[in-house]
C-alpha cells in the first residue's frame, strides 16, 4: 500500500519534518482507538507506521537525494545557540551560496539540489534557537526583488553572507570589528526589506559581532 505521507512529501504538500508532525498528529487523533473507537486501532497503527517510514526517508521523497543524516547540533535553549550549530549553520550557507542563492532554478535537477541546500541552511538556522521563524522562501524572494530594484544593496547583502562565512571559519579578530560596523550599515539601509535585515541579524547574533562595536 502507498505511503500517504510520502505521496504528500513528493508533491511539495508537506516541506518540512515539522509539517510531517504535524499532518501524523491530525490523523493520528482521528484514528486513535480511544477517540475513534477499538474498529479504528489496525488503521492507526498503519498511520503510526507510515510516518515513521516517511520520516526516516524524508530527504529521500522530497529531494530525490539519499545523505547522510544533516545535524549541525543539538539545541541548548531557547535564546542560546547549541554546541555546533553555529559552524554548521555557516557551513550550510557556504554550500546554498555556491549553488547560486538567491536565484530560480533553471531545469528539475538543479532545482532538486538548490532546494536541498536549502532545506540544509533553513534547517541549520533552526538549530540557532527560536528567534528566527521567517521561511527562507520568503526571504529569497525578497532577494530576487532586490536585484531587480537595488542590485547594490543585494550585492552588499551578499557579500556582508560571504564574510560572515568567512570569519566563522577563520576568525580572525581583525575582521570583528569590520564586520559589525557593515551589519549596522545594513540595518540602516530603508531598501533592504525587514525579513533580509531579520536573517542578518540572527547571523551576527550567533557569531555575537555587535558585542565588538563601542558603546555609544
Amino acid at each position: 500500500m502507498p505511503n500517504r505521507f510520502a505521496r504528500r512529501i513528493r508533491d511539495g504538500a508537506i516541506r518540512t519534518p515539522g509539517d510531517l508532525k504535524t499532518e501524523f498528529k491530525a490523523l493520528a487523533k482521528a484514528y486513535h482507538p480511544d477517540l475513534a473507537g477499538h474498529a479504528a486501532g489496525e488503521e492507526f497503527i498503519r498511520v503510526r507506521s507510515e510516518y515513521e517510514s516517511a520520516l526516516r526517508n524524508f530527504e529521500v521523497h522530497r529531494f530525490r537525494t539519499r545523505t547522510k543524516p544533516f545535524r549541525p547540533g543539538h539545541t541548548g535553549g531557547a535564546d542560546t545557540p547549541s554546541v555546533g550549530a553555529v559552524p554548521g549553520v555557516f557551513a550550510a550557507l557556504a554550500v546554498l551560496r555556491k549553488r547560486g542563492f538567491p536565484k530560480k532554478p533553471r531545469h528539475e535537477k538543479e532545482r532538486y539540489r538548490y532546494e536541498y541546500a536549502r532545506y540544509r541552511f533553513e534547517t541549520a538556522l533552526g538549530e540557532l534557537g527560536e528567534g528566527f521563524r521567517t521561511p527562507l522562501e520568503e526571504i529569497e524572494g525578497s532577494m530576487i526583488d532586490l536585484r531587480s530594484g537595488h542590485p547594490e544593496s543585494l550585492a552588499s547583502v551578499l557579500s556582508y553572507l560571504d564574510a560572515l562565512t568567512d570569519y566563522s571559519a577563520r576568525g580572525l579578530p581583525a575582521m570583528r570589528t569590520f564586520l559589525a560596523r557593515q551589519s549596522s550599515s545594513l540595518q540602516s539601509d530603508p531598501r533592504i526589506p525587514e525579513s533580509i535585515k531579520l536573517l542578518l541579524a540572527e547571523l551576527s547574533r550567533a557569531l555575537a559581532l555587535w558585542d565588538a562595536l563601542p558603546n555609544p
